[in-house]
């Protein structure tokens, strides 16, 4: 029964409402359980918590799916992660509000834990968007969890826009067919087909859970309102992109309406004094917390380093940070101290590391890397004397990694961009695959968090910092 599902979903045309289904049970399994398991813990601790005040609160935990759906979180098109963190953030605590207020007016607050109600409130900060991740996850990989979608315009705008659907199903798109007024696409490298009007109206009526996707760019002015009007019997939900530099553009996009005209609205929070200062803020407030648990982690590092080869433990670089002004980096020593005569001998000797070398900056198997210092660059704890360089406000604990003077022509014009922030301890590009990914894809994903900054955009990066650095994805 449970196999035949998927299909029968997709023969229904229902992916929209499966995925939601999917979604909300994830939600009401995760946050149930949380709050068990929060009792549980209190109850070990303490040995004497009834259980039947809290079963009767248990309904209420059911607000926040109702929240989460007024919130738009189950919708099979996800929303970008730091805007879901958001509002599965408020959704949380607005369910646990909910709860405290009920509990004050019924006078009950006697009966109740408040480390059981702390606990489970932020366990499900916490539980509910990494479930909801891994769940999107796995679920991608089946056809059924994506919708379809017919895209229109020209061969040179919908291909890109077809090419990035098929290749990150997690968007939660699933292209089934592209249009350019019945013209053969020349070079089409892609198994898509080609619909005529009458098969776009037939697919249409059979799936009617499909997108229409319109490049507006595509099609002169005077013929765009008629053939959204036209698609508007046809098809449920449509989106239109401006143009096909929208596809891979480095910034987000809020619709807005200026006197019934529909625009896009740009932000910009990196000019926004406000925001900066509450991004300084945090990285106060995590400079502390973290320092508890590293200091003693650092001492014991510092004494392996000195145990495996002479030297001192830290070294320091210079690097180029905010305004393009440099400062000193504090790292663990990762290298022998004859490390550049290593670097040039084995360059010498081996064209395939010089390649390799000229292409990065970076080796696999570098001969300067210590024992230590492979294993505290595989798990990144080399660079915890960063730390250091956060309190003193030389860099964030998220942001652009530092870079040196010879790279800046390998950034070219967004280098400009890159000034304008403080380099970071973790960033996007370290937890999108790090050293796996191209020196080019490094600078467009740097570009990418620079334009699109955020709060949030750093909790969802930290939250996936733990994770990335376990996995050690890219990482030597």
């Amino acid at each position: 029964m449970l196999k035949s599902f998927p299909k029968t979903v997709e023969a229904l045309g229902l992916p929209n409402h499966a995925v939601a289904f999917v979604l909300l049970l994830t939600d009401i399994v995760i946050i149930f359980s949380v709050a068990v398991s929060a009792w549980l813990i209190r109850h070990v601790y303490d040995g004497n918590l009834d259980p039947a005040p809290y079963f009767r609160l248990m309904p209420l935990l059911l607000l926040f799916p109702v929240a989460s759906f007024t919130m738009g979180l189950y919708q099979s098109v996800p929303l970008p992660p730091p805007c879901e963190l958001k509002r599965l953030s408020l959704a949380t605590g607005c369910t646990y509000l909910a709860i405290a207020i009920f509990i004050f007016f019924t006078k009950n607050g006697d009966l109740y834990s408040r480390l059981t109600f702390a606990l489970s409130g932020l366990g499900s900060l916490a539980a509910v968007p990494i479930a909801r991740h891994q769940v999107r996850q796995r679920m991608a990989r089946h056809r059924w969890w994506t919708s379809p979608a017919i895209l229109f315009g020209k061969p040179d705008n919908v291909q890109p826009l077809a090419r990035i659907l098929l290749s990150s199903p997690s968007l939660g798109l699933r292209p089934v067919a592209l249009t350019a007024d019945g013209r053969p696409m020349q070079g089409e490298d892609m198994d898509l087909p080609l619909f005529d009007a009458n098969s776009i109206r037939l697919y249409a009526k059979q799936n009617s859970s499909t997108y229409g996707i319109v490049v507006l760019e595509s099609y002169p002015e005077s013929d765009r309102m008629q053939l959204v009007d036209h698609l508007s019997h046809l098809f449920q939900n449509i989106i239109l992109l401006p143009s096909s530099s929208m596809v891979t553009s480095n910034i987000w996009l809020s619709p807005i309406e200026l006197g019934g005209l529909p625009g896009l609205l740009v932000r910009q929070n990196l000019l926004d004094p406000r925001r900066l200062m509450t991004k300084r803020v945090l990285d106060l407030v995590m400079t502390l917390l973290v320092s508890l648990i590293a200091l003693p982690l650092m001492l014991l590092i510092a004494l392996c380093i000195k145990l495996e080869t002479p030297g001192p433990a830290l070294f320091t670089q210079q690097r180029l940070g905010h305004g393009g002004r440099h400062f000193s980096i504090v790292k663990f020593r990762t290298m022998y101290a004859n490390a550049e005569e290593k670097l040039a001998e084995c360059l010498a000797q081996s064209e395939e590391m010089r390649l390799e070398w000229k292409c990065d900056q970076k080796l696999r198997c570098d001969p300067r890397v210590t024992k230590v210092g492979a294993f505290l660059r595989k798990t990144s704890l080399d660079e915890l004397p960063q730390i250091w360089n956060v309190l003193s406000g030389d860099m964030s604990f998220v942001g652009p990694r530092p870079i040196v003077d010879n790279e800046i022509p390998r950034y070219g014009a967004a280098y400009e961009i890159y000034k304008r922030v403080r380099p970071g301890i973790t960033g996007l590009w370290q937890v999108s695959g790090r050293n796996d990914l191209s020196y080019a894809e490094r600078v467009r994903r740097d570009r990418y968090y620079i334009c699109n900054w955020s709060v949030w955009f750093d909790i969802w990066i930290l939250a996936k910092t733990v994770p990335a650095t376990l996995c050690r994805h890219g990482a030597y």
